[in-house]
This record gives C-alpha cells, sequence and structure tokens, in this order.
C-alpha cells in the first residue's frame, strides 16, 4: 500500500446557501475544510485499497475541533492533537454570482502552531509529502515546519508534491512568490492556476508556456490548470492537454483539490511516484493521460454541488463518467 503524507490548517467551514454578503442566522451549510486534508480525504475515496493517506495538524480543544476530527474520522488517518486553551480556526464563504470570497478567523489558531516534530514521525516510508502554499504564511512557526518539512524530503528522496493554492486575503504575490520558488525547487510535482501564476509571476505567459517554465530543479511534472477549460501538464518533453469538461456549476470551492487528488490517483493505481520516473517514453504517456484525465473528472464533479469535498467521485464514479463523456487528455 502506497503512503500519502500531508499537513496543514483546517477549519470549519460555514458555506452560505445564499448569494451576497455574509448574513448572521442567515443559511449555511456546516462543514470542514483545508486543502490538504481535503486531498487526503479525495485521494483515500478514489484508492480505498491502495493508498493510506495521512493529514497530520494541531486542533483547540473546542467544538470546532471536536468536529473536524468528527468529520475526518474513516475518511482519511488523522493526527492531530486538541489542545486546550487553543482554538480552531473558522472560514467563512459567501457566494456573489460565479464568484466567491472567503474570509478567516484563524491568527493565532491551534494549527498556526504546527512544528517538524509534529509531522517528521510519519515522513519515513513515504511515498509522498504533499503540501500547499497556504501553510507557510499561517505563521513563522508553520514556514519554518515548511522549510524543515521539504530538506527532509530534498535528504531522503521523498518525492514532493506542491500545489501553489496562492490565497489573496493572506499574502502579497511579491512575499508569495519568494517561497513559492523556494518550495518549487523541491517538489517533485508542482501544479498551479493559470489566473494564479498570472498573479504571482506576471509573467503573460500561456499555460503552456507557464508549464514549461516551471519544470526546473526537481520538478518532473508541472501542471498548469485552467478551470473549466481543462488543464495542462508538462514532462519535460512532452505537453499534455485536457479541454476539461462541461458540468452544471453549483460550488467550484475544493476543485483544485479534487483535481490534484484525481492526477495522484491516477498514478497511484499502478505505480508510485519513484517508479513513474523511471518508466519509458510510451508508459509515462499512458499515466499521465490517464491521470490527467481522472484528474479533470474529478475537479468537474466536485463543482455541481456545494462542499469541498462532497461530490468527490469514487474510482468506479470516474470510470463511468468516462465511458459517457470519453477520455480527453491527449498529447500535443
Amino acid at each position: 500500500m502506497k503512503k500519502f503524507v500531508t499537513f496543514g490548517e483546517t477549519m470549519v467551514q460555514y458555506n452560505a446557501d445564499y448569494q451576497g454578503d455574509y448574513v448572521s442566522g442567515g443559511s449555511h451549510i456546516k462543514d470542514v475544510a483545508g486543502a490538504e486534508s481535503n486531498v487526503a480525504v479525495n485521494i483515500h475515496k478514489l484508492l480505498p485499497k491502495e493508498v493510506e493517506s495521512l493529514w497530520i495538524s494541531r486542533l483547540g480543544d473546542d467544538s470546532a475541533g471536536q468536529l473536524v476530527q468528527t468529520q475526518l474520522e474513516g475518511r482519511t488517518l488523522v493526527e492531530a492533537e486538541r489542545f486546550s486553551g487553543e482554538f480552531t480556526g473558522v472560514s467563512y464563504l459567501n457566494h456573489y454570482g460565479d464568484d466567491h470570497v472567503k474570509t478567516y478567523q484563524r491568527a493565532g489558531s491551534a494549527a498556526s502552531k504546527l512544528n517538524f516534530t509534529d509531522i517528521s514521525p510519519h515522513l519515513p516510508n513515504s511515498d509522498l509529502l504533499h503540501v500547499t502554499g497556504i501553510t507557510p504564511v499561517l505563521s513563522a512557526a508553520c514556514n519554518e515546519t515548511m522549510v524543515q518539512a521539504l530538506h527532509w524530503a530534498d535528504a531522503n528522496d521523498l518525492p514532493v508534491c506542491f500545489d501553489a493554492n496562492y490565497r489573496e486575503p493572506l499574502w502579497p504575490p511579491a512575499k508569495a512568490r519568494v517561497v513559492f520558488e523556494l518550495m518549487i525547487a523541491s517538489a517533485t510535482i508542482f501544479k498551479v492556476g493559470h489566473d494564479e501564476a498570472e498573479i504571482v509571476w506576471s509573467r503573460g505567459c500561456s499555460a503552456e508556456e507557464y508549464a514549461r517554465y516551471f519544470y526546473r530543479g526537481n520538478v518532473r511534472i508541472s501542471i498548469v490548470t485552467r478551470g473549466s477549460e481543462g488543464a495542462v501538464v508538462f514532462d519535460g518533453s512532452r505537453m499534455f492537454k485536457h479541454p476539461g469538461y462541461s458540468v452544471e456549476m453549483v460550488d467550484p470551492v475544493g476543485a483544485g483539490d479534487a483535481f490534484v487528488a484525481g492526477f495522484l490517483a491516477g498514478i497511484f493505481e499502478s505505480h508510485t511516484l519513484r517508479e513513474f520516473a523511471s518508466l519509458d517514453f510510451h508508459n509515462r504517456q499512458q499515466v499521465l493521460t490517464h491521470a490527467l484525465n481522472i484528474a479533470n473528472v474529478c475537479g468537474a464533479l466536485t463543482c455541481t454541488r456545494h462542499g469541498d469535498t462532497a461530490a468527490m467521485p469514487t474510482m468506479e464514479q470516474v470510470e463511468e463518467f468516462l465511458d459517457q463523456h470519453g477520455p480527453r487528455a491527449s498529447m500535443v
């Protein structure tokens, strides 16, 4: 069984069941949300027998912390102690037509005090460490934890998947770019949205040009997503493209995490990341097109319901969708 490890903050989320600004007493879907735990939950749902997924964090000893534990139990392995006198972060998600705005109550939360000693016992014998660009901005402690985790991965040949997940309310593009560049240097897989890349790097590039730009250092798979228009993947010699799938859009939040889980599952079905790196041309092409098809199905279907992981499909449902709508990934 492959071992997937990730760490970061998960909060209780109040997802408005209405349009417009937050209304006290308004109808909300109460859920738990965190980019890292989303991917852990999603990849477990896709490959429950093939992948052991583990999410690591710290929680407050409060009702929100209890809800996070309760909601994640059985959907991924959880290593998150609850600390007396500390609190669990909360987020509010409000919708404005096709757009949405998130606000947070998270400064000084229990998760902002994550330490490398929380992470390090779980890294040996792992097949992949998944990280995002959210964690290092939460606090100086989280930034140092990220640095140490990536240094450990470098020193121990542990593949790293890095999803930029840029959050504009948390920090300006220039500061994010400095940290992201350091993280890219340790990444085996790097994924970023085309819109995120333009905000943070401002190079005026196409998705394909960004995919080539980010293929450097340790990066062996560079992914640039394009929302409803799919994604491109570059493996150093070939570009792969998927045009996306049309679905009835309800809530796009969580689609990026679903995409990442789907892509990784497409590889983990048959290989570890270390094994994938040694494949020949033909087999690499097959695995990447397969993974890109799964990723786009997962991203699309997650948009069809409210909640970060509520609409995440099983692998059987992905295969049914592909039978009906066809695999669309191709090498270009």
